[in-house]
């Protein structure tokens, strides 16, 4: 699950999904995010006054799922001064990846982050039997379980204590991903 941090002085950074609500309930269009009144809005708040609302550079994130692999772009005007990793936007189209900063010349940045959180669902299911990164055993479809944000691995989770596979180590067993279900972001732009 994609999402943008960003900056807010008095509460800190802040991940705003980009697929359905964000961490403050503050929704993002997950088909397309215009940027601009998020650039305006962190002008405004740096003391640069309302009228950089009306000169906000015009720039666009934009999903694109392609054979099964969600990816996201940054589609900004010629006009803009809009930059990825302080380097302007070739040709007005930069694909994003992980830890990626967005911002302005001289302007607030945002970060754009693929990291996800563990959550506990119902297994999918899947043509082939999925094993329990944890205890071998293999996992049925419907039941509770993890999957590894890090790593993709699957884990059964059984709130009531059966096969709390994901919750019994404090790290996944096959990368460094923390698995207390409240860990939160591994990752949060430096203050």
């Amino acid at each position: 699950m994609a999402h943008l941090w960003v900056e807010n002085k008095e509460t800190g950074w802040g991940a705003k999904r980009l697929d359905g609500a964000g961490l403050d309930g503050e929704g993002l269009d997950g088909a397309g995010f215009d940027l601009a009144g998020l650039l305006a809005l962190n002008a405004a708040n740096e003391g640069q006054g309302a009228g950089a609302a009306t000169t906000a550079p015009v720039a666009r994130l934009v999903r694109v799922d392609a054979g099964g692999t969600r990816v996201w772009a940054l589609v900004a005007s010629s006009s803009s001064n809009v930059r990825v990793n302080s380097r302007a936007v070739a040709g007005g189209l930069r694909v994003l990846a992980d830890r990626d900063a967005i911002g302005t010349d001289g302007g607030a940045r945002h970060f754009f982050s693929t990291e996800s959180l563990a959550t506990v669902e119902p297994f999918p299911g899947a043509e082939r039997t999925t094993y329990c990164g944890r205890c071998r055993q293999p996992i049925e479809a419907g039941t509770p379980a993890v999957r590894c944000p890090g790593c993709e691995v699957w884990y059964h989770q059984d709130e009531a204590g059966r096969l709390p596979c994901w919750t019994y180590a404090e790290t996944c067993n096959f990368c460094p991903t923390k698995t207390a279900l409240d860990a939160g972001f591994q990752w949060v732009p430096e203050e």
